[in-house]
């Protein structure tokens, strides 16, 4: 989702080659997260061949992070370069998606996506205001929906013993998700652009409370 995100910013924003090269040398952030994704699903019974295809979309994009790090005076490579990552990586994603329990789980990829990709925007010092608008609002409302599934899942749930050990997990996911969208909210309200060095930890509390929410809808279905 952020790499998809990235790659639409790329191809159509309005962006001078310092931009460009600076979010380009930040995609290290994504070969990251993608390969502790990885070494999670090692643990599951997610397909071998699923995490052959994902090691080969982080290699790629290693490869790709070194060729732009060697380029000079801030050039960028070429961004079908970087759309190409977008096949195995694209593929890898689709099969997690497909070995989990609860399609819930879309909910989540998105919120964490939209706040990653304005992550890597903003520690690329970008200047498309209008995603420092748009990516949160999006973020907001999938959040909105999410909760609203949760609600009717529990208001449906007719074991009270189950729902008793689930409500302790849902308060941690309220607390991390309330907290973390303040802190994403927090530079449209301030105006004051230093306010953006607290999404780093909006996106850590964002992950953890969609790592929640996910988790107890698995449990009550």
């Amino acid at each position: 989702m952020a790499l998809s995100i990235i790659c639409l910013i790329l191809k159509y924003g309005q962006l001078c080659p310092g931009q460009h090269s600076r979010i380009q040398g930040e995609l290290i952030t994504i070969w990251t997260v993608l390969f502790v994704s990885m070494m999670m699903a090692v643990e599951t019974d997610l397909p071998v061949s699923i995490l052959v295809i994902g090691a080969i979309g982080g290699v790629y994009g290693i490869l790709l992070s070194i060729w732009q790090g060697k380029l000079p005076n801030k050039r960028a490579i070429p961004d079908k370069a970087i759309y190409g990552s977008l096949v195995p990586i694209a593929i890898y994603a689709a099969g997690v998606l497909l070995n989990q329990e609860s399609l819930f789980i879309i909910f989540p990829m998105l919120v964490t996506g939209a706040i990653l990709a304005q992550l890597i925007l903003v520690k690329a010092k970008h200047r498309l205001e209008a995603f420092n608008k748009l990516l949160p609002v999006v973020g907001v409302s999938l959040s909105v929906i999410s909760l609203c599934v949760l609600g009717f899942e529990l208001a449906t749930l007719n074991d009270p013993a189950l729902l008793e050990t689930v409500l302790s997990q849902v308060y941690w996911y309220f607390t991390f998700l309330i907290i973390g969208i303040i802190l994403w909210l927090l530079p449209i309200f301030s105006g004051d652009p230093q306010s953006y060095t607290l999404l780093g930890v909006a996106t850590f509390l964002i992950l953890i409370s969609q790592i929640l929410i996910y988790e107890v809808v698995v449990i009550i279905q």
